[in-house]
């Protein structure tokens, strides 16, 4: 299904249907509805898969392959932040990473002035 609005009779219908997965907002992985039903009656949001260990598989690894646009070149950050001149913009770097995934973040390019 994708998602579940668990107070929706619609929905609800839908779940009837097997198999019924739902896709975790945390780990982007694919769990069966009725696992997910009782932690969905608790709260609106929740992490559906239960395993701690496991996290988002697109997930930010290595910081230094994020792709930088800086003065009309295309560069990874390592040597953007080497060539860099005034205060270290790496947390924020670290923000844009994170909210793209490693993925993305080698596809895009960042914008730096």
């Amino acid at each position: 299904m994708g998602f579940y609005i668990y107070s929706c009779p619609k929905m609800r219908y839908k779940g009837q249907y097997r198999p019924s997965e739902l896709l975790c907002p945390e780990t982007y992985t694919w769990i069966p509805l009725e696992q997910c039903l009782t932690s969905l009656e608790q709260s609106k949001y929740s992490r559906l898969n239960q395993d701690s260990k496991i996290g988002d598989e697109g997930m930010m690894k290595e910081l230094d392959r994020v792709q930088v646009l800086h003065k009309r070149s295309v560069m990874p950050y390592r040597m953007y932040k080497r060539n860099r001149k005034g205060p270290s913009d790496e947390e924020t770097v670290q923000q844009y990473a994170a909210l793209v995934g490693q993925a993305c973040s080698e596809r895009m390019l960042l914008f730096r002035s």
